[in-house]
């Protein structure tokens, strides 16, 4: 990894951690996990079909472009195999927006049965999870970050790994000592899912336990972590030792919330309509009285010298989680963009700083995602 040292590894190559301006830390380009037409559970990464590039090209790169005027370069996609894109299309995608894609490898969450596609105990988890050791799951992440992806030239310039609930399954414990072991061998990041109360805590405990330097560690989804002026001493806590921690899913409330107006925003979506975000609600009082504590708490941990701890995401894109492959059902109808546009002018309004800001966005990614 020399070549990259104190580079961002991205699907370009290695690139300087200036280069990437704004960065959004949690985006999804694509997860196609499961064929609802055929009942198939995706097990597999092949090269995309025509239709699928076709429509990535058409849905995905104007919006990408956009981001260069709100000062945005760069994202890192979230997406673990087998469910991502063929490496060579983000390449493709970085080549016709200019941005930089930061590719993850890794491994998801055990999901539960009932939930998103899940019909069957095999289908909890990516079956290669369950058949490998660990050494072998950590071989396998070190050569998809030192030599590339399915034989292409294209190589992962992070780490993903994922558990939900605070106790982790065994199969999720096998996944995050992999992960730390490949992640000191490379010296890429280590970026996660983890949206419970408690759950950061186990993954953090299991990978110091490893020997993983905090520092290279970002803990996803914790928006609700933050607001939450108890929890935020557990957080504190966990940054004075080197965590990082990421705020998504800043409109998902909303959505569920709002079930009459997003299920016939989700109907005509599909027949092609678009829908202006702001007039969805983000200056609702509802959402003001939701994300006005994640305001607040982003101001204390400020106060308390640890700003330099926070990143931002949206986690949105196209999946087919719980539907055929197109946008996040439960996200705003504008991936990427909407950050910039309805997100954080609602955040100013509340009261964030363009220090914070800047840091959350600039300063701390840059910090963060360069290989160490």
């Amino acid at each position: 990894m020399t070549d990259a040292h104190g580079q961002v590894l991205t699907v370009r190559g290695p690139v300087p951690p200036a280069a990437l301006g704004a960065v959004m830390m949690h985006e999804h380009m694509h997860i196609d996990m499961y064929r609802w037409q055929t009942d198939e559970f995706i097990t597999k990464e092949e090269p995309a079909t025509p239709e699928r590039r076709a429509y990535l090209l058409r849905e995905a790169v104007p919006r990408l472009r956009q981001l260069h005027g709100f000062g945005g370069h760069a994202y890192v996609e979230a997406t673990p195999e087998p469910w991502r894109a063929w490496p060579t299309l983000y390449r493709e995608l970085t080549d016709e927006t200019d941005i930089h894609i930061i590719l993850c490898c890794g491994f998801y969450r055990e999901v539960e049965i009932g939930t998103y596609w899940v019909k069957r105990p095999e289908d909890r988890i990516w079956p290669y999870v369950a058949e490998a050791s660990i050494e072998e799951l950590t071989d396998h992440l070190v050569g998809q970050i030192t030599q590339g992806i399915h034989g292409t030239a294209v190589r992962a310039g992070a780490i993903k790994l994922g558990c939900s609930q605070p106790p982790m399954t065994e199969l999720e414990l096998k996944t995050f000592r992999a992960g730390a072991r490949a992640q000191k061998k490379t010296g890429v990041h280590i970026t996660t899912h983890c949206n419970r109360l408690g759950a950061e805590t186990s993954q953090l405990t299991i990978l110091d336990e490893e020997g993983v330097d905090l520092n290279r560690v970002v803990i996803g989804h914790t928006g609700a972590h933050i607001a939450l002026p108890d929890y935020r001493k557990t957080i504190l806590e966990w940054m004075k030792r080197g965590a990082n921690f990421l705020s998504t899913n800043l409109e998902i409330a909303y959505l569920r919330n709002r079930q009459e107006t997003s299920r016939p925003v989700v109907k005509w979506m599909k027949r092609g309509a678009s829908f202006l975000p702001r007039k969805m609600g983000i200056y609702h009082g509802r959402q003001e009285k939701k994300w006005s504590p994640l305001v607040e708490g982003i101001h204390e941990i400020f106060a308390a010298g640890q700003g330099d701890k926070l990143v931002l995401g949206l986690d949105s894109g196209y999946t087919s989680e719980s539907q055929n492959f197109g946008p996040m059902p439960y996200m705003p109808p504008h991936p990427f963009t909407f950050l910039f546009t309805d997100i954080l002018p609602a955040f100013r309004a509340m009261g964030l700083e363009p220090g914070e800001e800047k840091a959350m966005l600039e300063t701390n990614p840059q910090r963060i995602l360069p290989v160490q």
